[in-house]
């Protein structure tokens, strides 16, 4: 017994002293990088309640399998590191997820991993140890082996550089100019473009894809539930197929209807909004005749989601179709996977893809007759039968419509607030187009042969250099031709105040290079919903693209532009390159955030006769401005005298002095509007609350000019940015104020426009009424009222701007973007 005894003292000893002189384990330093086992994705800052689904990845990087029974991951500070269990291997290019609570992690990334700390659930193998617990602000992972050798160390924020087997400056997560916070993000390790295998180990921040060293393969982030293994290479294939291209407005609408007139089985798609009550009344004709429709919908747009919306998809669920929407509930922990779903694609019966620049929105695709011309937005939609491109955009709809696995699904239901019906009594919006724009593309145009397809798609592969748009923009050189036609391509990435040294685009430096190199390139870029003032705009972008091609002679110009009336929605980039075509087609903006954290989809095409008819489109619209329709089938011409063109009435939040009038000239000539007067009196009465205001003496619009009067300077500079023409209470004295007429109202009375109903009325120097826009419970002697705007912070827009019938549901539109100063 004794004997027994002092074996045990003496083979525990060594133990015993070893945890009293090293309380923690100590790792051993390694002499160089790691070049079997990584640590490859670290997920610190956990969405759950009090972080139980926080995890890491490693990764064996080798050719030959690894061994990592008893390995260990520690921040440094943990006395019982957490430990895999003993015959644990990795193959060659393995990775696994170790987390804490196996059932919390699948809670957001969509599938269980491979061990947990937490017996959650039986089907995941349990570690021992405990959890290091990562802070959020900073702190080390450290990859043990066995023996306690530091194998690999992944250093981030406010964690201690001197860490064993870490140099440099630690990783900090991106943000830049991508709208997705820090929480939630997962640092992970930059891979190869050609292999997908991670870079070489240095041991530095430069290896993770966070750093800010390279602008493509860098400066990126990543979320649970994203499907980077899956789509991390774009998909090229070559195959004989039909493609259909249809322009927007002009045949789009047509040419999508058809094909869901013609749906045998199913309809499923993806699209940012939904909003026209043509294409609902196809879907529905669709569901009735047996058809499968779902359609995955942006949960939280920008201004949110419409009533237009809601009772498109209350119709589409009475008729046996389903809307389901990607949302964001912090309440409940649930966090969409994607800043946005902007993808616009339909799938029809697994043999028909339609891939668009558009939403399903009336002002893309108008409906109306085209035979006198319309009105809407420039885009283009791409439709094929190719089985390749038809069985991606598949397995992208089954990555992000995935309810079993992904909670951030949810589907239309009657009575939610955010995510159901509209309110009772809601007439949806169905006129569409006009006829200012002259239809020069009246049918789609399709065409059969072998075509080379490129599918690519954001967050996941849309910003490559070795293939993609900027890999196809690299191939360019003298003699080639690059068009662009985009909604928005921003001068730089980045934050907003920062500059193209720091923060560079790569697609506009792509173009660049390719200037450079000889090639022509021309961009026409979105002038409707651009603010020019803005150092980000569109406006910028030329600017500065000009500046540069005179300083260095280049065959690149851009232009802003609005050839068909309501923007360029475009998303389009076509190219001629060593005599041969391509396109690309798609929801891509050259924004940091479409490309990196949103949901998209593009579509790459070679074929010289697509880039000539995309060609001749881009031409036309570069050379033309202004159209005019060719049939003037009851058309009304440009009134000769000055109107009111938009009115906002109810400014968000509770500042009521943020409320605008604009007033624009829709003649070729100047037309001077000294003593004219703006108010809401209906007559003389000094007594009265209402009011009238008169221009001051040599006041001009010029023509096709604005005019804008706030009721306060301040309140409408902290709404817009830029100051009124014309202000109504003084608040700044570098905006002239209107003259009050006191024979029209109470001195102390101001013109403050009510929300439940008022009236607007543009009186010449002689009092007699120039125009009117009456609204809600407003009164005036045979005007009809045009009904309440939907929402806060919507506008009365005359559409178009020119028109005047004098019936306010013809002239004016409800328009969710107030646009003071800028005209439709």
């Amino acid at each position: 017994m004794k004997r027994i005894f002092w074996l045990l003292i003496c083979s525990c000893l060594p133990v015993f002293l070893l945890l009293t002189i090293y309380p923690h384990p100590t790792p051993t330093l390694l002499a160089q990088p790691s070049t079997t086992v990584v640590i490859s994705a670290v997920y610190y800052d956990g969405y759950e309640t009090n972080e139980p689904d926080e995890a890491v990845q490693i990764q064996n990087i080798s050719s030959q399998p690894v061994d990592v029974s008893g390995w260990k991951v520690t921040d440094g500070s943990t006395a019982n590191p957490v430990t895999l269990p003993i015959s644990t291997s990795l193959a060659p290019g393995q990775a696994i997820w170790l987390t804490n609570n196996g059932l919390s992690f699948a809670r957001q990334f969509g599938f269980l991993p491979d061990f947990e700390r937490v017996d959650s659930t039986p089907s995941v193998p349990n570690m021992s140890g405990t959890w290091p617990g990562f802070a959020n602000t900073g702190d080390e992972v450290i990859l043990l082996d066995s023996s306690l050798q530091a194998i690999d160390t992944l250093v981030y924020e406010n964690g201690d550089i001197t860490t064993v087997g870490w140099s440099g400056p630690a990783v900090q997560p991106y943000s830049g100019g991508v709208q997705s916070g820090e929480e939630g993000q997962i640092l992970y390790r930059k891979r190869h473009q050609a292999t997908g295998q991670v870079i070489p180990d240095t041991d530095t921040a430069n290896d993770w894809a966070q750093s800010t060293d390279d602008i493509i393969n860098g400066r990126k982030v990543m979320y649970p539930g994203w499907d980077l293994d899956s789509f991390f290479f774009t998909t090229k294939i070559t195959q004989t197929a039909v493609l259909t291209i249809a322009i927007a407005p002009d045949n789009a609408y047509e040419a999508i209807v058809a094909h869901i007139n013609n749906a045998q089985s199913s309809i499923v798609g993806e699209s940012h909004t939904f909003e026209h009550i043509g294409i609902m009344n196809a879907l529905k004709s669709a569901a009735a005749r047996g058809v499968a429709v779902t359609l995955l919908l942006e949960g939280g747009p920008p201004g949110g989601i419409s009533n237009q919306e809601r009772y498109i998809c209350q119709e589409l669920a009475a008729a046996g179709g389903q809307c389901w929407f990607m949302i964001n509930d912090s309440s409940n922990r649930i966090f969409d996977r994607y800043t946005y779903i902007h993808a616009k694609f339909l799938i029809i019966d697994g043999q028909k893809a339609i891939i668009s620049s558009e939403n399903l929105s009336p002002n893309s695709l108008p409906d109306d007759d085209k035979s006198d011309g319309t009105w809407g937005r420039r885009g283009v939609v791409l439709i094929t039968t190719a089985p390749g491109v038809i069985a991606h955009l598949q397995a992208i709809w089954q990555a992000d419509f995935d309810p079993v696995n992904h909670i951030d699904l949810f589907p239309w239901t009657a009575g939610h607030p955010t995510w159901g019906n509209p309110p009772p009594g809601y007439v949806p919006i169905t006129a569409t187009g006009g006829t200012t724009y002259t239809v020069r593309f009246p049918n789609p145009v399709t065409l059969t042969g072998n075509f080379g397809f490129e599918i690519l798609q954001a967050p996941e592969n849309s910003l490559r250099d070795q293939d993609a748009l900027v890999g196809m923009l690299n191939r360019a050189g003298a003699g080639d031709l690059i068009l662009v036609q985009q909604l928005s391509e921003r001068p730089y990435w980045g934050p907003t105040n920062s500059n193209p040294t720091a923060d560079p685009n790569p697609r506009l430096e792509a173009y660049i290079a390719a200037a450079r190199r000889g090639a022509a390139v021309y961009l026409l870029l979105d002038g409707y919903f651009d603010t020019p003032a803005a150092a980000t705009s569109n406006h910028a972008t030329c600017t500065t693209l000009n500046a540069l091609a005179a300083a260095e002679s280049l065959s690149l110009e851009c232009r802003t532009g609005n050839p068909t009336g309501l923007g360029i929605h475009n998303k389009m980039v076509i190219a001629r390159i060593n005599g041969q075509g391509y396109i690309h087609v798609g929801s891509i903006n050259g924004t940091e955030n479409s490309p990196k954290a949103n949901r998209e989809v593009a579509l790459q095409v070679r074929s010289l006769a697509a880039f000539n008819l995309l060609a001749d489109l881009f031409n036309r619209d570069w050379i033309k401005q202004t159209y005019l329709p060719v049939v003037f089938n009851q058309y009304t011409g440009p009134a000769s005298y000055v109107l009111i063109s938009e009115v906002l009435y109810d400014p968000p939040g509770a500042n009521d002095d943020a409320e605008f009038i604009e007033l624009v000239n829709p003649t070729s000539q100047p037309i001077n509007i000294s003593n004219y007067s703006v108010g809401d009196a209906l007559e003389q009465n000094p007594n009265g609350f209402e009011d009238v205001r008169r221009f001051p003496a040599g006041t001009i619009i010029p023509p096709g000019g604005t005019l804008v009067i706030a009721t306060t300077a301040t309140a409408f500079h902290t709404l817009f940015g830029f100051n009124p023409d014309f202000e109504i209470i003084d608040s700044d004295p570098t905006v002239p104020d209107l003259i009050d007429d006191p024979t029209w109202g109470d001195p102390l009375a101001f013109i403050r426009l009510g929300n439940s109903g008022d009236e607007v009325i543009l009186r010449d120097q002689h009092d007699n009424v120039i125009d009117v826009l009456v609204y809600g419970n407003g009164y005036f002697p045979g005007q009809a009222p045009c009904p309440l705007l939907p929402a806060s912070n919507h506008t009365y827009e005359r559409f178009p701007y020119w028109r005047d019938t004098n019936v306010c549901t013809n002239d004016f539109r409800s328009w969710p973007f107030p646009n003071p100063g800028a005209l439709p």
